[in-house]
């Protein structure tokens, strides 16, 4: 594995503070389900420190197009250290609680008009491997990538890959490597990146001529894009239009095959709005 080092924790950043609020949440409703009501009402007390509301009101608010709103990704070490704690119930915690459907979905659009399986499989910010276990032998070769240590510990035990990699995508997505891969895929990592022109153009460059690339996002409602693209939520994570996942992918020399509303995953009971995107790299 590439080891990265990082140099600052960012603990005044806002959006490590949306992060840690949402690992605290995670926690919380792991103690009420173990039956520790008091311990979960004294432990949420702790997110009263992470107010994102003043974050979420200048988001939405019309004529707020300063970049200073919206960053184009999130620090690499808030993710890290999120993901590196919430590591151990993440899984549990995804399927149980959040109805996470992302892998099914995956899996439905690698299923679709797919014949044989695929040579090799590249999956971004693949975690504790939730994906990689969905699509089973579809693969013959698979190779994971996550910011995360502690994810990457889970998903070796998993036995689920051929390679792991510690690393940045975009980073990873930099590098030619001498073996393309015929899919690429990237479940519910996208909402942490936000601009994703990067991503894509390293994705483009990276995948066999007519090879697929299937990723989730979240969105919203399409007065939220008046201003932006792609806008930050309450929760820390990035929305993106679907009249922007449509321009950077052309740009990149993709052909939109696909892209449906779906639902990822519930929060405090509601379904959040997400896309998934299906396209192939044109043959050029």
């Amino acid at each position: 594995m590439m080891k990265i080092n990082f140099n600052s924790d960012d603990e005044d950043n806002p959006i490590h503070a949306a992060l840690k609020a949402f690992l605290i949440e995670s926690h919380v409703q792991d103690l009420k389900d173990a039956g520790k009501t008091e311990e979960a009402e004294q432990f949420s007390q702790e997110t009263e420190r992470y107010d994102l509301s003043a974050i979420a009101r200048e988001q939405q608010a019309p004529g707020s197009g300063d970049e200073g709103y919206t960053p184009a990704s999130l620090p690499e070490q808030c993710v890290t250290t999120t993901f590196d704690n919430y590591a151990n119930s993440f899984d549990q915690h995804l399927t149980k609680q959040l109805n996470y459907e992302v892998p099914q979905i995956i899996l439905s659009k690698i299923n679709k008009d797919t014949e044989g399986t695929f040579k090799r499989l590249l999956d971004l910010g693949c975690g504790t491997g939730l994906c990689a276990e969905a699509a089973g032998d579809l693969a013959l070769h698979k190779t994971g990538v996550d910011l995360s240590e502690g994810m990457l510990r889970k998903a070796d035990e998993k036995k689920l890959y051929d390679d792991l990699y510690l690393a940045d995508l975009t980073e990873f997505l930099q590098c030619d490597w001498d073996d393309r891969w015929d899919l690429i895929i990237s479940g519910d990592t996208f909402v942490y990146l936000g601009a994703l022109e990067e991503a894509l153009a390293g994705i483009a460059k990276n995948i066999e001529p007519n090879g697929k690339v299937i990723f989730t996002t979240e969105t919203a409602a399409d007065e939220f894009f008046s201003e932006k693209l792609y806008v930050m939520t309450k929760g820390g994570r990035f929305a993106h239009s679907a009249d922007y996942l449509r321009k950077v992918l052309d740009d990149n020399g993709f052909t939109l095959l696909e892209l449906d509303d779906i639902t990822p995953r519930y929060e405090d009971g509601k379904p959040v709005l997400g896309l998934v995107v299906v396209a192939q790299k044109n043959d050029t």
